[in-house]
């Protein structure tokens, strides 16, 4: 039991003992004061929430020492880990009493971070804070978490970008532009939705052409000792066989007919030395060009005999122009200074958008790729209005403000006539393939018109259901 004293200053001292029986003081100006926080020491010394006061008094970076000797994670983990730490943390709370560090000052941080980060990038960077003033709590050196309700900016002009491409432009333009040596793996990306890791450690005994399958486990790991290949993948839900369509599977049996290792431990997308493939190559030399020949990030054209002309965006969109005697040349050129385009990532991207606007359940969708919820792949990667436009006009296809009036030839009886045309009433169905009976009058109709469906097509050859629509001419008319 605490208790309160006057001391010879004037002040207020209250006194108690800690869990471990230690005695404990803090000064305060009012006996009211004194009293009020000796009976939340109580209160949390009851429920086993008690926290030293003094003991927020250790530093940041003090205790990101002794939280990252008692952490047991993977190379890849421990790195990136340590790089964030390096950039952005231990630079601005390293001298910080962990007791210091509040709810404004994380939030003030965060903001700033924002301007110069993405959002994925500074959520990021707030999840490692938390998580490590998360373990001062368990530590019971401080007693709640200041990362609690921080909101981490949004880049609008970021979260517009697409990151999509569709299947027709994939299939038509990029993979076209692709070298013959590396179809393989963007294929893989996007036919199978596989990761990059999953891509660079794939095996050919993973793979099965027969039943058009690829089962997913092990994956390549870069880290910064070299590229290691892994038995797991990123999560359990990783773990998984994926249908292959078509167009993979006729490019991996002609991979195989190239001469591949019969082993089936070779890794089917292997370097010239027979290990993984490094991002960072691949999408220097391979990826960005490839874009650009697609005419998907700049472009280049042949200008005059010998002349090349390479056009390429900067950060801020602006147009950059410069001439080669070379298309190669012109191509690097473009590759190397141009600004955003697509990602490979992004085909894993789009193929998830592909199966969801094409109807193949959420649940099976989440399986396919690995995901361990469904609204991961809800809410990341079928954002996009094109998803769903025609979804949401086909609710009000049947609404009456859609059909528009529309001549068409008059037929004998048909009813009211203008300069020899009956008067009809047509609606566009975004279905594609699809085929219907519409019901109901026209506008202005009475219940004694009848109706006939009949078909045609736009210029786009979209299925055009026509809903004719007449009426007795009257005896008056």
């Amino acid at each position: 039991m605490g208790f309160v004293v006057r001391t010879p200053a004037g002040t207020y001292r209250a006194n108690w003992r800690d869990s471990a029986d230690r005695q404990k003081a803090k000064t305060f100006r009012t006996k009211k004061e004194a009293n009020a926080y000796l009976a939340e020491v109580e209160g949390a010394l009851n429920k086993g929430t008690y926290v030293d006061p003094h003991a927020g008094k250790m530093r940041f970076d003090e205790f990101v020492t002794r939280w990252l000797a008692g952490r047991s994670v993977e190379a890849r983990t421990a790195e990136r880990t340590d790089s964030m730490l390096r950039a952005h943390l231990l630079p601005q709370w390293a001298d910080w009493p962990l007791a210091k560090i509040d709810y404004l000052a994380v939030q003030e941080w965060v903001t700033n971070l924002g301007r110069t980060l993405a959002p994925s990038t500074t959520a990021k960077h707030l999840g490692l804070l938390s998580m490590i003033m998360q373990t001062a709590i368990r530590a019971r050196l401080i007693a709640v978490n200041p990362c609690e309700g921080v909101r981490v900016p949004r880049n609008r002009a970021r979260e517009a970008r697409a990151g999509t491409i569709s299947r027709e432009a994939f299939l038509r333009r990029l993979l076209p532009a692709v070298p013959t040596e590396y179809r393989g793996i963007v294929c893989a990306a996007a036919g199978a939705g596989l990761r990059w890791g999953e891509c660079a450690g794939l095996p050919w005994e993973a793979v099965d052409l027969d039943r058009g399958l690829l089962h997913v486990a092990q994956v390549a790991v870069e880290t910064h000792g070299g590229i290691v290949l892994r038995a797991y993948p990123k999560s359990r839900a990783g773990i998984r066989a994926v249908p292959m369509p078509p167009f993979l599977i006729d490019e991996l049996r002609r991979r195989r007919g190239t001469g591949a290792s019969p082993d089936g431990r070779a890794l089917v997308f292997a370097d010239r030395d027979g290990g993984p493939q490094r991002r960072s190559n691949f999408r220097r030399r391979v990826w960005l060009p490839s874009l650009v020949r697609a005419g998907l990030l700049g472009r280049v054209a042949q200008v005059a005999s010998g002349r090349w002309l390479a056009v390429w965006p900067d950060r801020d969109g602006r147009a950059h122009r410069a001439e080669f005697a070379m298309e190669a040349a012109a191509v690097a050129h473009a590759a190397a200074s141009a600004f955003g385009g697509l990602r490979f990532h992004d085909l894993r991207h789009s193929y998830i958008t592909w199966l969801v606007t094409d109807g193949v359940p959420v649940n099976i969708v989440r399986r396919v790729v690995g995901h361990e919820k469904a609204s991961t792949t809800l809410d990341r990667y079928t954002h996009t209005p094109e998803d769903y436009a025609d979804r949401v006009r086909l609710t009000f296809a049947d609404d009456s403000l859609t059909l528009r009036p529309s001549p068409s030839p008059a037929e004998p009886g048909d009813g009211p006539t203008t300069c020899g045309r009956a008067l009809t009433w047509e609606r566009d169905d975004p279905r594609r393939g699809e085929t219907g009976v519409v019901g109901g009058s026209a506008p202005g109709g009475s219940s004694r018109t009848h109706s006939a469906v009949t078909g045609g097509a736009t210029a786009e050859g979209l299925p055009v259901v026509r809903v004719v629509n007449t009426r007795p001419v009257s005896k008056s008319a």
